[in-house]
């Protein structure tokens, strides 16, 4: 699953507010250490699914578009479709799968 797919999840499910804010996602009852090779990597699961902190953070405002100016992260930019709506300062809410 995808990060989008794993917080549509959680939303659908009532895990996940449909309004978000970035430090929910990275929430110490989130962390996990998984194995990576002969070492253990900090991850959040998300979903069934683990994701490191950063990968979190630069997904999310890549495909975000902003609420008050509209402006895009770098891939909606680049034309792809924006996943996220980025209501307030690391606050987002997801949008629909078509979009």
């Amino acid at each position: 699953m995808t990060l989008y797919e794993s917080l549509a999840l959680e939303t659908r499910n009532g895990a996940l507010g449909d309004t978000f804010e970035l430090q929910e996602l990275t929430s110490e009852h989130r962390r996990v250490m998984c194995p990576d090779g002969p070492e253990l990597v900090e991850k959040y699961r998300i979903g069934f699914e683990f994701f490191m902190k950063t990968a979190i953070g630069t997904t999310i405002a890549n495909y975000a578009r902003d609420a008050h100016s509209g402006a895009g992260g770098y891939n909606v930019n680049k034309g792809a479709a924006a996943k996220f709506l980025r209501v307030a300062p690391s606050t987002y809410k997801l949008l629909a799968n078509d979009q």
